[in-house]
């Protein structure tokens, strides 16, 4: 069991695309209508939760949650893409909250909407994916020798 202090403040999230040079999206915010934002509330509850995005936080509080963002991205080592979902205090501090490797990718998904608001649309980003994809085959490749 894990015990953690709680935190009071918004939940943003953030869609991280790339390899090397990884980018960062727009920021999303989760709104709940709940205290919690439990399964029911995410899956189940069409009045549970509101997705806002971009989320309505001033330029430079988005550019340094897109930053921050980044580094947590290249701190871990990720590749391809992954969410970076983070808490806004009332102060504007930014602790972050987890990074999702595997975010969702329906319709509905935050990731495919971050990037959409960010001026990358659904298509492209699928050939994105596979082009860093394929980057990542060929670069794991070159490592490779012969014993």
């Amino acid at each position: 069991m894990i015990v953690e202090q709680g935190i009071k403040g918004r939940e943003i999230e953030c869609a991280v695309l790339g390899n090397d040079n990884p980018q960062a999206s727009t920021c999303g915010e989760i709104v709940l209508t709940s205290d919690f934002y439990a399964y029911d509330t995410k899956y189940i509850d069409e009045d549970g939760a509101k997705v806002v995005v971009p989320a309505a936080i001033a330029p430079e509080i988005n550019d340094k949650i897109r930053a921050i963002a980044v580094q947590a991205y290249q701190t871990l080592g990720c590749a391809g893409m992954a969410r970076v979902d983070v808490f806004l205090t009332p102060e504007n501090e930014v602790v972050i909250n987890e990074i999702n490797t595997l975010p969702g990718f329906t319709n509905i998904s935050m990731y495919p909407k971050l990037w959409q608001a960010s001026g990358l649309g659904y298509t492209d980003l699928i050939t994105r994916l596979i082009e860093l994809a394929l980057e990542r085959h060929a670069a794991d490749n070159a490592l490779k020798t012969t014993m």
